[in-house]
C-alpha cells in the first residue's frame, strides 16, 4: 500500500461531508463486519473489505484498547491509522514513562469497537509520588483525521505522498485516505464502528517536581462505562529542562498573521485579530521560538503559478507590515503596523530577535509595491536588481529603517532576512547594505544554500547543505557570534514534518541539529493554511509544508508533529547540559546520537531507538 497511496484533491473536496476527518461520527455504523458499508471518519462510508480488515485486526466485535508500539513511553512516536490492519499493544496493561522536571511528555492509547462508541474519554487523576507529592493530571486530546491529498508541487519538485507516507500510519480506501495529525481538545469524542481513535496524553512535569516514582491510573471510557483501566508510573529523574523562553535551541518558524483573521472569521487587524495573533505567538514561545518574523514588503513570496501567471505561494499572500508611499519625488514609510506587531510579540514573550523579509523577491522579478500619493493607487513597479531605481528605493528604506529601529531601541536585534536567494544576488544586497545602513553588515540572515555562508551571520542551510556545513564549521561560526541552523520544506522526503511524515521524524530533527552541533532548526511556515485545512489540506505544496498547527476555536490546534518537535527540542536542551557536564561528547552521547538519527526514513525506524537514546542521555546527566 505504501507505494500506491493516491488521491485527487478535487475528488476529496467533492466527497467530504461536514465533520470530515474529525474523528467525530456523523452517522451510526453497522456492527456487522460483513455489511456493505460502515460509517468512516471522512463523513462517508467505508467499503466492506476495509471494515473486514479492521475487524480481523481487532479480533473481536467488542471494545478493544491498545498502546501503540506496545510501550507507553514510545507510543506517541507513531501515528495510529484510522483503519488498522494490525494492532500491536493490546496485551499491554501497565504504563510507564520517564521524564525530567519542567518537561513535556506525550503518549497515547487507542480504542476501537465493532459498534459506534459515543462519548469516548479518559479520566486521569493527579499522580502521587514520594512523600505524598503530586504531579498534575495530563492534558487529554483526541487525534483528528484529515484527508491525504496530492499537491501541485509533487509534479514539479517536492516529495510525493508515495515517498513520504507510511502505510502503517495512513489508511483508508482512497475515498479518501486519511492520516491522524491535528490534536483536538474537548471532553469526549464519538467514534464510528471499526475505526480507531487515539487519545493523546500530554504530561507537563512541574519545574519544582521532586525526583522519584509517581503513580496513578488511566481509565478509558465510552458509552458511559469504563472500557479499560491502566496503572501508570511516571519516573521523574533528577534533571531539568529550562523554561521554553530560556531554550538554547534556535527555533525559527514563520507565522502568517493574515490567515489567522480568515480562519477565525475576524476582521483583519481588528482588536480581536491582534488578540488572536498574541495567542499564536505565545504558542510559538512555548516551543522556544526565537525570532519575531516581519514583512517589510507586500507578498514577498510570489512564484510561478500557471501559464505565465505569478501569485503568492500561499493561499493568502503575506502583506507588508510597513506602508510604502511615493509622492513623485521620494519614498515614505509608515512603521505603525510593524511597531505594533513587534510590540505584541514581545508582550507575548518572543524575541528580542526580529527578522525582516525581504529585500529580494522570491522566485519573481524584483519589484516595488507602494501607494502613489498623487493618485491614491497601489503601484507594483518592476525594477532591475542593482539598478538605479532599485538602489534609490532600498537606500531610502534602509536609511529610514535603521533610524526608526534605533529610535525604538530595536536596531541591534533586527536582521535583514532572505529566503533561498542565490549568492550573486546576495552580494548585490550586501554591497548596498554596507553603503546605506552598515549597522546591518553583520545582521544578514539567509535560509538557503551553504554558498551564502560568508555573507550570512544567521545561516539556515537546506538539507543538501547539512553535510557541507561540518560540526567544526558550525563551532567556528558560533565562536564568532554567528547562528547556524538547518531547514526542511517539501524536501527531503525524510526526515520531515509534513502532515503524513512518520511521527518520529519530528522528534529526530533536533537530535540531528545536536549531533551536527548546529544551533537549531527553521521551518518556513507555521500557519499558512489553505482555504479549508480540514477538508482540503493542500493548496500548492506537499501537505503540511505550509503549516505545523491548525486553527482551533480560540487559537492554535496542535498537531502530532508539533508536539514531537517540541519534545525533540527538550532533548536538545538536555544534550547541551550533558555536554557541559561531561566536557563534550562522551561515548554514551555518541551512541545516543547514532541511535536517535539512524534510519532517517521514519517508516523503517524502530521507536525503541529513541527510548534507548533518551536513557543514555539521562544517564549522562544523572550518573
Amino acid at each position: 500500500m505504501a507505494g500506491k497511496l493516491s488521491l485527487l484533491a478535487s475528488f476529496a473536496a467533492g466527497t467530504l461531508a461536514a465533520g470530515a476527518g474529525a474523528g467525530i461520527a456523523t452517522t451510526a455504523g453497522s456492527s456487522d463486519p460483513d455489511s456493505a458499508s460502515t460509517s468512516g471518519s471522512a463523513g462517508g462510508s467505508t467499503t466492506a473489505w476495509l471494515t473486514a480488515k479492521v475487524a480481523d485486526a481487532m479480533g473481536t466485535r467488542g471494545v478493544v484498547t491498545w498502546v501503540p508500539t506496545g510501550s507507553f513511553a514510545t507510543s506517541a512516536e507513531v501515528r495510529v491509522p484510522r483503519y488498522p490492519f494490525t494492532i500491536d499493544g493490546k496485551d499491554t496493561r501497565k504504563l510507564s514513562l520517564s521524564a525530567v522536571r519542567g518537561e513535556q511528555v506525550s503518549a497515547q492509547i487507542a480504542i476501537a469497537a465493532g459498534r459506534r462508541l459515543d462519548g469516548v474519554s479518559a479520566d486521569v487523576g493527579d499522580l502521587t509520588g514520594p512523600g505524598g507529592a503530586r504531579l498534575p493530571a495530563p492534558q487529554v486530546r483526541f487525534v483528528r483525521y484529515v484527508p491525504v491529498m496530492r499537491s501541485k508541487s509533487e509534479t514539479d519538485w517536492s516529495a510525493t505522498v508515495d515517498q513520504v507516507a507510511s502505510a502503517r500510519e495512513v489508511s483508508g480506501d482512497r475515498n479518501p485516505d486519511v492520516v491522524g495529525d491535528p490534536l483536538e481538545e474537548g471532553p469526549s469524542v464519538d467514534v464510528p464502528a471499526y475505526a480507531a481513535q487515539p487519545l493523546w496524553f500530554t504530561f507537563h512535569v512541574p519545574a519544582d517536581a521532586g525526583p522519584g516514582s509517581y503513580t496513578g491510573t488511566i481509565e478509558v471510557a465510552a458509552n458511559g462505562r469504563a472500557q479499560a483501566t491502566y496503572p501508570l508510573t511516571v519516573e521523574v529523574a533528577d534533571a531539568a529542562v529550562p523554561d521554553a523562553s530560556a531554550f538554547r535551541f534556535f527555533l525559527d518558524v514563520w507565522l502568517q498573521p493574515e490567515t489567522i483573521a480568515r480562519a477565525h472569521g475576524v476582521r483583519p487587524w481588528s482588536r480581536r485579530h491582534w488578540e488572536l495573533i498574541e495567542v499564536y505567538q505565545r504558542d510559538l514561545l512555548s516551543r522556544g521560538q526565537k525570532v519575531i518574523n516581519t514583512t517589510i514588503v507586500h507578498d514577498p513570496w510570489r512564484h510561478q503559478w500557471a501559464l505565465g501567471r505569478r501569485r503568492s505561494q500561499t493561499y493568502l499572500p503575506y502583506g507588508s507590515m510597513i506602508g510604502w508611499t511615493w509622492d513623485g519625488t521620494r519614498f515614505g514609510f509608515d512603521f505603525a503596523r510593524f511597531d505594533r506587531y513587534v510590540g505584541t510579540a514581545r508582550r507575548a514573550g518572543l524575541g528580542p530577535t526580529i527578522g525582516a523579509y525581504s529585500m529580494l523577491a522570491f522566485h519573481d522579478a524584483e519589484h516595488l509595491t507602494y501607494v502613489d500619493t498623487r493618485s491614491g493607487r497601489t503601484v507594483r513597479e518592476n525594477v532591475k536588481l542593482g539598478g538605479d531605481r532599485w538602489k534609490d528605493a532600498w537606500r531610502a528604506f534602509l536609511t529610514a529603517f535603521q533610524a526608526h529601529l534605533e529610535d525604538r531601541g530595536w536596531l541591534k536585534h533586527t536582521w535583514l532576512s532572505f529566503d533561498e536567494r542565490p549568492v550573486e544576488s546576495m552580494k548585490v544586497v550586501r554591497d548596498l547594505v554596507h553603503e546605506a545602513a552598515p549597522a546591518f553588515d553583520d545582521r544578514i540572515a539567509v535560509a538557503g544554500s551553504v554558498n551564502t555562508e560568508p555573507i550570512a551571520s544567521n545561516l539556515s542551510v537546506d538539507w543538501g547543505g547539512v553535510d557541507a556545513l561540518t560540526p567544526a564549521k558550525a563551532d567556528e561560526r558560533r565562536r564568532a557570534g554567528k547562528i547556524t541552523t538547518f531547514y526542511v520544506y517539501g524536501r527531503p522526503p525524510h526526515p520531515n514534518v509534513l502532515s503524513y511524515s512518520p511521527a518520529i521524524e519530528g522528534r529526530m530533527l533536533p537530535w540531528i541539529a545536536a549531533s551536527r552541533r548546529l544551533d537549531g532548526f527553521l521551518r518556513w511556515s507555521y500557519n499558512s493554511w489553505p482555504r479549508d485545512v480540514f477538508r482540503e489540506p493542500v493548496f500548492v505544496f506537499t501537505q503540511g509544508d505550509e503549516y505545523l498547527v491548525y486553527p482551533g476555536q480560540d487559537g492554535p490546534m496542535s498537531s502530532i508533529r508539533w508536539e514531537q518537535l517540541r519534545e525533540g527540542v527538550e532533548d536538545y536542551e538536555l544534550i547541551a547540559q550533558a555536554r557541559r557536564r561531561r566536557g563534550g561528547d562522551t561515548d554514551a552521547l555518541r551512541q545516543a546520537f547514532t541511535l536517535a538519527t539512524r534510519d532517517l526514513d521514519g517508516r523503517t525506524k524502530n521507536p525503541a531507538d529513541m527510548a534507548e537514546a533518551r536513557r543514555l542521555l539521562l544517564r549522562e546527566l544523572t550518573g
